[in-house]
């Protein structure tokens, strides 16, 4: 019997796992992450310099600032821990959290990237054109690991698959 596991989404169980496979030579395959997380850019708006963002006021610009609202949160599987920390990929580029993750949304700096609007793709987990944010990357700034965070996106969230 093959359990696939974690390998289901095209990743490791740990780097211990991969490099134990490979010197072993336990098969001729390679993983790649098949899973891409989505949101979309529900809202875009300025913020004058010296404004607190974020319930209970958990974060602070000091220059004037363009953010987004991305309608994601801890409900979703989101976690809270990437409050100040996280970072998710508009028009290619890093958007980095700032404040809290809420149940049900966040907000991000869009400040340097250009021309975004309402309804640009966001990317939570997984690749764009020229960077990625892994399960392993989240884990890390979560403490915890790569199963967790795919296996913990909300059950409710439409899916899509493809070939």
């Amino acid at each position: 019997m093959i359990r696939l596991g974690i390998g289901l989404y095209g990743l490791w169980p740990s780097k211990e796992t991969k490099i134990s496979a490979y010197e072993r030579k336990i098969g001729d395959f390679n993983l790649a992450p098949v899973m891409k997380w989505k949101s979309i850019v529900a809202q875009v708006k300025s913020v004058e310099a010296n404004s607190y963002i974020g319930y209970g006021c958990s974060d602070f610009v000091t220059q004037n600032s363009r953010i987004a609202i991305i309608p994601a949160g801890y409900y979703d599987g989101y976690d809270r821990k990437l409050s100040n920390s996280g970072y998710v990929i508009i028009r290619g580029r890093r958007a980095p959290v700032l404040g809290r993750i809420c149940m049900n949304m966040f907000i991000v700096d869009v400040t340097n990237i250009e021309g975004v609007r309402p309804e640009d793709e966001v990317i939570l987990l997984g690749a764009a054109e020229d960077d990625a944010i892994s399960a392993e990357t989240l884990a890390s700034k979560i403490g915890t690991i790569n199963y967790e965070v795919v296996t913990r996106i909300n059950e409710s969230l439409p899916r899509v698959v493809t070939d």
